[in-house]
């Protein structure tokens, strides 16, 4: 080490202080973001059902040297009710879920690429109910109540500049362990599962102050027009 410091030392001090680099922060914008996935499910007795899910967000992007990093903070999801079966998350415990970082490079087809990322959370409690992971509410004739979740996800995404937003494909992994449940329908029913999910996703400039709250429902600026509330 010896070596290696002392000239850069040397080239330090012979550089005047007035000279020295100072080095620029990446800037950092906002923007909102929107993601659909499908995927597919084993239920027993039933089969195989196709599901559906819708994610909004709030993304912090900032340049990098051969790209731009996303810094994704969930906001709110919708599940498609499967069977007669609504999956429900308080968007309060949507927001306690820890941010997820996607690197994307630049690709020589002008599009952005991110190579899997890996997010989620764990048996903590993340939205503070007392229970561990992330409480899920489960609506069902037969067989509802509370189930406590720890999630695992892995992303990858390749996106374009459309006019002034980001579009693209996303393909997501999820692995979710049940770590409790209400009831002794959906405990015998309720299990782990590991599921492969592609769909697109949608990002547009927000305002620097804008946040989770500053859009509802419908409103939420990178939605499609034709996707499904």
């Amino acid at each position: 080490m010896l070596f290696s410091i002392a000239p850069m030392l040397i080239a330090q001090l012979a550089v005047p202080p007035s000279a020295a680099p100072v080095p620029t922060p990446a800037a950092v914008t906002l923007w909102a973001g929107a993601q659909e996935v499908t995927g597919s499910r084993k239920i027993p007795v039933i089969g195989t059902v196709k599901t559906r899910n819708l994610s909004w967000f709030i993304a912090e992007k900032r340049a990098t040297k051969d790209g731009f990093e996303l810094v994704q903070r969930p906001c709110g999801v919708s599940f498609d009710s499967v069977m007669g079966v609504q999956v429900q998350i308080d968007p309060k415990a949507v927001q306690s879920v820890p941010p997820a970082t996607l690197r994307f490079t630049n690709e020589p087809d002008g599009s952005f690429g991110a190579r899997a990322a890996t997010s989620g959370w764990d048996a903590a409690d993340h939205d503070g109910d007392g229970k561990p992971g992330i409480t899920v509410s489960v609506k069902a004739a037969l067989c509802g109540g509370a189930l406590q979740v720890a999630s695992q996800t892995s992303t990858s995404a390749r996106l374009r500049m459309v006019g002034a937003a980001l579009e693209g494909v996303v393909k997501v992994q999820v692995k979710q362990e049940i770590l409790g449940a209400e009831g002794l329908c959906l405990k015998k029913a309720a299990e782990d599962s590991d599921e492969a999910l592609t769909g697109w996703v949608r990002l547009v400039p927000a305002e620097p102050t804008a946040t989770c709250q500053t859009w509802t429902g419908a409103r939420w600026p990178a939605l499609k027009r034709d996707t499904p509330r």
